[in-house]
């Protein structure tokens, strides 16, 4: 055979059908060992490759996963596909990407391409949960006809598929009382949007937590903005220079990284000293923290264990019964220089 080997060529040379064929390439069990070892000499003979179109009709897997995120030039996004990709990897899946960006609506043929290649699970990540946003809800109603729905999102009770988390309360309630202990009383959270489910819990969970510990919860101290390092230069600006000095906040803790970055520039534009004059906390223990001028003290939320339990119960969930739960990761405090925890206790004025 000059021409490239087709299922059909090996079939005829082995004497067997092309589900045989299918058979011997997928693995299964259902072949006679001289039978098998027959069709695999033709097929190491010709460099036979087996289509995999063949071989999902053969096994009803395709070893395929769609995973549906925001744009991974996010590095906390990132991350979590790093780890998808390679979990399932491991496992021998290959992952296909879909990015929606922000405020952009599910697109009806996404979900239709996601079912037509017959994958075997989807994983919706970050902030594209949000039950405003349109044509969510539909879309996971028709997928979970079809497969396994895994999310990595906060939780809620209008979800009925597997849902992985991220320790909301924790990652507000560890930078509040830490800064508290070191003598803060006039604390700023910058970031996020009311709007959004993930960002407003942080949110609010900053304010429950100041109001348990008695401190002021001032609406100036809390700036609603983005998620980049511009954002968090605008929301320090914004929120100092509409403040008198001696109203000032003595800490700032951002939304995540990115932000902290920018507002670590701007409070030194504007000639205060980290941490000193303001201590400042990040969230998601990006690459650069121990980099930052000084280290950025920030809540790490574990992305890369979220996305590997992600794959993992994914692919556990096509041999059980469907049976939503929530999975909690616990968020931990990375200690650095810049909230101030080496000046000690400090008794800075209310």
């Amino acid at each position: 055979m000059d021409k490239k080997a087709t299922i059909y060529d090996i079939a005829r040379e082995a004497g067997v059908s092309t589900a045989t064929v299918t058979r011997v390439t997928s693995g299964s069990a259902k072949v006679k060992s001289s039978t098998r070892e027959r069709v695999q000499r033709i097929i190491d003979a010709h460099g036979y490759v087996p289509s995999a179109a063949a071989h999902a009709l053969e096994s009803g897997q395709t070893h395929t996963i769609g995973l549906v995120m925001p744009s991974i030039t996010n590095p906390y996004f990132a991350r979590i596909y790093s780890t998808i990709y390679e979990e399932a990897t491991a496992n021998g899946y290959y992952v296909w990407l879909f990015q929606i960006h922000d405020n952009d609506p599910i697109p009806p043929n996404l979900i239709d391409e996601i079912i037509r290649r017959r994958m075997d699970g989807v994983i919706f990540a970050g902030g594209i949960w949000s039950m405003e946003r349109t044509g969510l809800a539909d879309a996971l109603t028709r997928l979970k006809h079809h497969m396994p729905v895994v999310t990595i999102c906060p939780p809620t009770m209008q979800l009925d598929c597997i849902c992985i988390h991220s320790d909301l309360v924790g990652c507000s309630r560890l930078p509040v009382r830490h800064l508290h202990a070191l003598g803060h009383r006039r604390i700023a959270f910058i970031g996020g949007s009311m709007q959004l489910r993930d960002s407003s819990k942080r949110g609010e969970n900053f304010l429950q937590e100041l109001r348990a510990l008695d401190l002021p919860d001032d609406p100036a101290y809390h700036v609603n903005c983005g998620y980049n390092a511009e954002s968090g230069e605008g929301a320090v600006l914004r929120m100092l220079s509409g403040l008198e000095r001696r109203r000032w906040p003595t800490a700032i803790i951002a939304f995540n990284d990115l932000m902290a970055l920018g507002a670590m520039k701007q409070l030194k534009n504007m000639g205060l000293r980290l941490p000193q004059d303001m201590a400042i906390i990040g969230c998601d223990n990006q690459f650069f923290c121990s980099y930052t001028d000084p280290a950025l003290t920030t809540v790490d939320l574990h992305p890369e264990e979220l996305g590997s339990s992600a794959v993992r119960e994914l692919l556990t969930a096509r041999d059980r019964a469907h049976v939503p739960f929530n999975l909690m990761r616990e968020a931990t405090l990375i200690v650095r220089e810049s909230c101030g925890a080496k000046l000690g206790y400090r008794k800075l004025s209310d």
